[in-house]
């Protein structure tokens, strides 16, 4: 099963909006997905409670039985776990990302966010958890855009497609929804699709890497 983690110590980065976002349009695409919210403000769970559809699937454990947890999971035959982080460096963290196919890390295309990147690097690297940045509620063509990009770039894997701030990811989030099911064909669900197509790319690859390593 693949587990990926939404990280960012930075509060606002649009965290739960991409997880649930890459959540829903797993689900449409690629299996059976699961999504865990580990943040105490419950944003993840709120927004599922909200839902008519039943999938992807809300789960609930304390992260000191994650291991546990994850079992049954698979034992269901769930492929993919979406976990939802708080904003805040918690003890059981680092464990997580250590356990993490993939870490996601948004980041909003401003000066405090990019200062902010710092602090969750470390906390991925210090679990050896491979990642990727995706960069979050940007404004179309601006100079902080680009900025961003490159910044980004040289401290890791970008998605090559950035989300931008629409008011159809609040919008389709009132109903439970997100924008791949409410209006599949707009330019916010081509670009979910578009950051979730990377993010498949980097779990195939890290497997592969796995797999050479077992040989």
């Amino acid at each position: 099963m693949h587990i990926i983690v939404a990280a960012s110590q930075k509060g606002g980065a649009g965290k739960t909006t991409l997880i649930r976002s890459l959540a829903v349009a797993t689900q449409q695409a690629h299996g059976p997905t699961a999504i865990l919210d580990t943040d105490p403000q419950g944003s993840l769970t709120s927004w599922w409670n909200r839902r008519e559809a039943q999938e992807p699937a809300l789960v609930k454990f304390d992260l000191v039985d994650f291991e546990a947890g994850v079992a049954k999971l698979e034992a269901a035959g769930i492929e993919y776990l979406f976990v939802d982080t708080p904003p805040s460096v918690h003890p059981e963290m680092g464990a997580l990302l250590a356990r993490a196919s993939l870490a996601i890390v948004p980041v909003r295309p401003s000066p405090d966010d990019l200062d902010a990147v710092g602090d969750t690097l470390g906390l991925i690297e210090e679990a050896g958890c491979p990642f990727l940045f995706v960069l979050t509620q940007a404004k179309p063509r601006t100079r902080l855009q680009m900025q961003a990009v490159m910044a980004l770039a040289k401290h890791g894997k970008l998605a090559p497609t950035v989300m931008h701030d629409r008011t159809d990811f609040p919008t389709a989030a009132i109903s439970g929804r997100t924008v791949t099911e409410v209006e599949p064909e707009t330019a916010s669900s081509r670009e979910v699709r578009d950051v979730l197509q990377y993010v498949m790319e980097q779990l195939r690859k890290d497997a592969s890497k796995g797999m050479r390593k077992v040989a």
